[in-house]
């Protein structure tokens, strides 16, 4: 075995990126990098009992890329590995989430890479950075005044799924092995174009910086590691302490108990709020410290009642003793659907998704086991029903209770934030109130003793 492939076999194991028996979705765009992590992983597949995937996406902005698809296409054949495709409309991703067009590139790939996975039920998905783009992306985000975090660089895996084997090697072993092995690749003419940061970065600034120090690609490399290990910590305790300072919120938000967050040193504040923003969104890209310096304000504003509005339709709102999070339209979500028969409807509006089914009562169950799952008496609802936003003078009797209630009292004895209501779905059947959904059932359609059929919903 080759030095190229027992460093890249450490890096497998130093980080735990493959199991043997899996199955890999390689990104190959064709160019060296991935030429090359494509090959190595061939040279270990029998050894570690691997089963590979190629993939291909076409971003639809260079004219080249059909013929770099046709040269993929033909490299996976050549080595009997399956092969998918796609072409991205880039530009169009660009506008409609507002990002730079490199970052909409950089989108479309994940979703590809996510998609063609799912579709070859492949547990990992490998890309093929190298150590030289790792301390590029150091000084890329130092450059952009990130945080420990953005400076631990890029990791070597990610969520379990994303694995980047070659994220130890440099550029140079790369070229050494490609040349060994006569592997054809093809050359990306935009990665020698000044127009793109980090193409900048590679050409100019950092062989500027190796005529004060010869090491700063590997300096760069080290002080990443480090930030890494720190960044692990870091996220340990965070996830520990997080449930223990709010909940999370019908409507997809989280909230933080105030009083508990006063407590906290600063830092680790800060830090809460990245992670509450990172739970509603699962990324943190286009925030930076000053987003959460604002949040840090929001709190300690004298006013009851107080909200902000960061990057990517994400409101803060202070009310009632908590900080809330929620991704929600600028104005008050609306919605009506009417529900002809069980399964799953969808609702954009607040991007949840709710479950019905009718079944045969089991035993003495009386209750879903979460909030988000409700189980009424089905001898006497049937379909259609419907699931609808807040109305001013919506009222229902709520389990336990003889009257019935305003829900918009119901609302505020919850304590639920005036600009989360509309986004909380009521389930309905003939005008009469069911469920206000994750929060509290109709005492008069609860399931019953004598109940045999069970009207089962989820909200998701």
């Amino acid at each position: 075995m080759s030095s190229f492939l027992r460093k890249i076999g450490r890096t497998i194991a130093r980080y735990e990126l493959l199991k043997g028996g899996e199955r890999i979705l390689v990104a190959v765009s064709g160019g060296p990098d991935s030429m090359a992590l494509l090959h190595a992983l061939w040279d270990m597949r029998r050894e570690s009992r691997l089963s590979l995937v190629v993939a291909y996406l076409d971003h639809g902005l260079r004219t080249e890329a059909a013929a770099e698809q046709s040269f993929v296409r033909q490299t996976a054949a050549a080595l009997g590995l399956p092969f998918v495709t796609e072409r991205a409309d880039v530009r169009a991703l660009r506008e409609k989430m507002h990002l730079p067009l490199q970052e909409a590139a950089r989108e479309a790939r994940y979703r590809f890479f996510l998609k063609a996975a799912c579709e070859f039920s492949a547990e990992k998905i490998a890309l093929g950075h190298t150590a030289d783009d790792q301390a590029e992306s150091v000084l890329m985000r130092l450059l952009r005044g990130s945080g420990t975090r953005g400076l631990a660089g890029i990791p070597p895996k990610r969520d379990d799924r994303i694995i980047r084997p070659l994220i130890e090697v440099w550029r140079r072993e790369v070229e050494s092995f490609l040349r060994e092995r006569n592997i054809p690749f093809r050359e990306d003419a935009s990665n020698r174009s000044f127009h793109f940061l980090r193409n900048r970065i590679r050409h100019e600034l950092v062989p500027l910086l190796e005529t004060y120090n010869p090491r700063v690609r590997q300096i760069l490399v080290e002080t990443a590691e480090r930030f890494r290990l720190e960044e692990e910590y870091w996220q340990r305790l965070i996830l520990k302490k997080f449930s223990s300072l709010g909940r999370n919120q019908v409507t997809g938000g989280v909230s933080l108990n105030i009083p508990l967050l006063a407590a906290l040193p600063v830092p680790f504040r800060l830090r809460v709020f990245r992670r509450a923003v990172e739970t509603i969104l699962r990324d943190l890209r286009g925030f930076s410290f000053p987003h959460f310096q604002a949040v840090e304000s929001l709190w300690q504003n004298p006013a009851p009642h107080k909200n902000i509005r960061l990057p990517h339709g994400v409101t803060v709102s202070k009310s009632y003793g908590e900080l809330s999070f929620s991704l929600g339209a600028k104005d008050p979500a609306v919605f009506e659907y009417t529900v002809f028969q069980p399964g799953v409807l969808e609702i954009p509006e607040i991007r949840r998704e709710m479950r019905f089914s009718i079944r045969d009562k089991e035993g003495k169950e009386a209750f879903g086991d979460s909030p988000d799952k409700v189980l009424l008496e089905g001898d006497h609802l049937q379909f259609p029903l419907t699931v609808r936003s807040f109305r001013a003078g919506d009222r229902f009797q709520p389990l336990g209770m003889e009257g019935e209630k305003k829900i918009k009292d119901f609302f505020i004895d919850q304590k639920i934030p005036l600009t989360q209501r509309r986004e909380i779905p009521l389930l309905f059947f003939q005008n009469k109130l069911l469920w206000i959904a994750g929060l509290r059932l109709d005492h008069r359609f609860r399931l019953k003793p004598e109940s045999r059929r069970v009207l089962q919903v989820e909200l998701r």
